[in-house]
């Protein structure tokens, strides 16, 4: 057991964010998080962080709260990284080099750390070292989006939250990043919480879906799960089916039999319908 909320609400303003959200987060794994805009998935985000003050409720990592100021308050948690949906939101130095080392200077880190660090993080998030002397905010998208990923990564966060890390993205730009992600999270054995709307990289990347609709968690599940066997639910609450599955579901109705696949990604749904399309077997 890793992180877990143990009936946690956020009011804003006499409003409720999240209402009595429960839930534990093993590490290792790949967490998406889905739901409509407004569906309380940025505000459970940045309780994870630590940036929402004041909740209702119990937060606990590896079985012990988490430290509060003397009022109570959360404080934000540095084991945790945090890339912001807009990389504007979060670039604020002068210089690429600069903005790489901040946290690390600020944790004490000498030169020598500090530069020795920026150096394995770059090939990581694939950056050339002639960015260093660049500005942040003048860069094109997709690298300002780079920039702010190794800023997050270049502390080694046990957990990793990233909220919509490729609006903007063209398609290849949006699979390089979340590629990128996926092989650090695989080869640190670390905790990711995805944030987006896209359900077919949803789909592709993830290991457990975590359902908000409303405030509330409506559900936590197995990746494959959610999307093979509760696809009708989703579809009642307004969430569309990654292209793969819709096309999978689609072929299961002209056939009138159920396909089974190893799981709910393209390449792995492809496998078993082409053939079946190819031979007009339904």
């Amino acid at each position: 057991m890793a992180y877990q909320l143990n009936d946690v609400s956020v009011h804003y303003a006499g409003k409720t964010a999240l209402r009595s959200v429960s839930c534990t987060m093993e590490e290792g794994k790949w967490i998406s998080v889905i739901g409509h805009t407004g569906a309380g998935k940025s505000t459970f985000a940045k309780v994870l962080k630590g940036l929402v003050p004041s909740i209702d409720g119990e937060y606990f990592i590896r079985r012990q709260p988490v430290q509060r100021d003397a009022k109570g308050r959360l404080k934000a948690i540095p084991e945790i990284g945090f890339v912001f949906q807009y990389p504007e939101h979060q670039l604020f130095e002068t210089s690429v080099y600069k903005e790489l080392s901040f946290t690390l200077k600020h944790q004490g880190a000498s030169v020598r750390e500090i530069r020795e660090a920026i150096d394995g993080i770059l090939p990581e998030v694939g950056l050339d070292p002639d960015i260093l002397p660049l500005v942040p905010l003048q860069l094109s998208g997709g690298y300002k989006r780079r920039v702010a990923i190794a800023s997050a990564l270049i502390s080694n966060p046990k957990l990793l939250i990233v909220d919509e890390p490729t609006a903007g993205l063209d398609p290849l730009g949006s699979r390089a990043v979340l590629t990128m992600l996926k092989r650090w999270q695989r080869q640190n054995d670390r905790t990711v919480i995805f944030i987006s709307h896209q359900m077919e990289d949803v789909a592709e990347y993830s290991d457990e879906v975590m359902v908000f609709h409303a405030g509330r968690l409506m559900g936590h599940f197995d990746a494959n799960v959610l999307f093979l066997e509760h696809s009708q639910w989703l579809e009642e609450l307004g969430l569309p089916l990654p292209e793969p599955v819709q096309l999978l579901k689609l072929l299961e109705d002209m056939s009138g039999r159920k396909i089974e696949t190893a799981g709910c990604r393209e390449e792995d749904i492809f496998e078993k319908i082409m053939p079946i399309w190819d031979k007009r077997g339904f």
